[in-house]
């Protein structure tokens, strides 16, 4: 469909407005053209009349009989009234004295009288047609009026309504393909708006435009944002699925394995019986560890979706929490995890104190320890610390002696199940959610979580919480 057939086109509008304004101009010229030829036209028969008038008056009098030589006189288009001292008219060339009534009354008559000549216009006809009347004063007392007929404006546009029309419909085409071309003009940057890349044009574009645009470029970005956000978060999930479906069924087949061997009395002797009972309680307790794992992610998340009331109903409600007492509980708690794994302990602990859910922050602590107890070097040692930094902002760090994370695995440690030593991730234990519940406890804090590691030498995690108002005592 063409843009002027299109009733809510911009186009339309922009053309209609630009086309009306044009077309008003073309009509208001004419009319004030027409005025001004009528007033200069009236202008120039004022003078004229003015002109006869006076050289009549002086023929007359130099004669004794006015009416004869007024009758011989041959004017054209030109009316002569010769009026008395008492107003009776005497002569006129166009109908008989005698029916006429008195002209003591008319203005130019009057005026004559009073000033020695008289002028006035009136209206003669309804195509606008005025009569222009002189009178002159005559020696005798008697007056002589001379009238001409005056085209009005009206019948100045009648008279040239041929050419007019011409012209006008010369200046409306002319003034319909400006019109087009002035519309096309102005509404060109607005379609070459590129929606893709709004600021690839914006030096052709109008400067109105540029918040529009501007906008326009802030949604883009913030919906491809979104989009990523929605990738990543589907990936996530594909993947937490694909892997929560292996990490909960390797437990289960492991077990149903074990107590099918049992139940079917295909255990030789009790030392085999002891043996099966024995894994199968590992695996699970490894099962439980996982399925707390998953609970506890699962709150969490809850929680950041939702205020501080619904907030504490799922994590339970926030106190002060000491961190040298809960940090020498931790270690109490793997000691005999840290001498499985020759590890020792390094305490180096300073009054810190944070206004927390005790869990979160206990499984926190718990799971940096734990991580750095299995995927250290015999013989190396894990360091518990806590305290405030110059900025008396409480942390909490963890530095291990281990195996060290490579720069381009730092980013993904915190992601569910993601291991960075997949081939020996199971013998290691855990259930590769701990990192991810340290990172989403610390986001429930406010905290800031920081991660320094060389490969063969071992890593650092410091989390470092929001200055408290809760100091210890």
């Amino acid at each position: 469909m063409s843009p002027l057939g299109n009733k809510r086109s911009l186009f339309r509008r922009v053309f209609g407005t630009i086309f009306g304004v044009v077309l008003l101009v073309v009509v208001v010229l004419t009319l004030v053209g027409a005025v001004y030829l009528q007033n200069k036209i009236a202008e120039i028969s004022r003078g004229e009349l003015f002109d006869e008038a006076k050289i009549i008056a002086s023929m007359l009098n130099e004669t004794d009989d006015d009416v004869s030589l007024l009758d011989r006189l041959v004017l054209d288009e030109v009316r002569v009234t010769l009026v008395d001292v008492d107003g009776t008219v005497m002569f006129d060339n166009e109908e008989p004295a005698a029916q006429m009534e008195n002209h003591n009354g008319r203005p130019e008559v009057i005026e004559a009288r009073e000033e020695g000549t008289g002028y006035s216009e009136r209206s003669s006809s309804t195509l606008g047609e005025i009569l222009l009347y002189q009178a002159v004063l005559l020696d005798n007392g008697t007056v002589v009026r001379l009238a001409q007929e005056q085209d009005g404006v009206l019948a100045i546009l009648v008279s040239f309504a041929v050419p007019l029309l011409v012209l006008a419909a010369i200046l409306l085409v002319v003034s319909f393909f400006v019109a087009r071309r002035a519309a096309h003009g102005i509404i060109a940057p607005l379609l070459e708006v590129d929606l893709d890349h709004p600021k690839r044009n914006a030096e052709k574009m109008y400067s109105e435009m540029t918040p529009m645009l501007d906008r326009i470029e802030s949604q883009r970005q913030e919906l491809k944002q979104q989009m990523r956000v929605l990738a990543d978060n589907d990936r996530m999930r594909r993947e937490f699925t694909a892997n929560i479906t292996h990490e909960l069924k390797t437990p289960l087949t492991t077990i149903s394995g074990y107590a099918e061997l049992i139940a079917s009395g295909m255990v030789a002797n009790e030392e085999d019986l002891q043996d099966f009972g024995h894994r199968i309680h590992k695996e699970a307790g490894r099962l439980t560890a996982l399925v707390n794992d998953i609970l506890t992610l699962s709150n969490l998340d809850e929680a950041e979706r939702s205020d501080s009331d619904t907030s504490a109903a799922v994590l339970g409600s926030t106190e002060p929490v000491d961190f040298p007492r809960m940090l020498e509980s931790i270690r109490q708690r793997l000691e005999q995890l840290a001498r499985g794994n020759d590890v020792s302990f390094v305490m180096d602990v300073k009054p810190a104190v944070v206004t927390g859910v005790p869990r979160l922050l206990d499984e926190l602590a718990y799971n940096l320890a734990s991580n750095a107890i299995r995927y250290n070097q015999p013989g190396g040692t894990v360091t518990l610390a806590c305290g405030t930094d110059e900025e008396d902002r409480p942390y909490l760090q963890v530095i291990d002696t281990g195996i060290g994370i490579a720069p381009e695995e730092q980013p993904k440690v915190f992601e569910r199940f993601y291991r960075v030593d997949k081939s020996r991730s199971k013998a290691r234990g855990g259930t590769g959610l701990g990192l991810a519940i340290v990172k989403h406890a610390a986001v429930f804090h406010g905290a800031s979580i920081d991660l320094a590691s060389d490969l063969g030498l071992g890593t650092c995690i410091t989390v470092t919480f929001p200055k408290q108002e809760v100091q210890l005592p």
